[in-house]
């Protein structure tokens, strides 16, 4: 089968543009990913820190 130059440099770009829009996506991904593990981290910790407080509370009357 031979293809003429036309048809090749074609798909060259088509497939080029999809790998460009797929490692933007993929970058996007990445990002998001990074933005919602910081946010869950410092969820987390605010939690703990209110678990603790409430330990504390505790602790404290059942010393009364």
């Amino acid at each position: 089968m031979k293809l003429s130059n036309y048809t090749v440099k074609e798909a060259y770009e088509t497939v080029k543009s999809e790998m460009k829009s797929i490692k933007r996506r993929h970058s996007k991904y990445i990002e998001m990913t990074r933005f919602l593990e910081t946010n869950y981290d410092d969820k987390q910790r605010v939690l703990n820190q209110y678990i603790d407080e409430l330990a504390e509370v505790k602790r404290e009357l059942a010393e009364k």
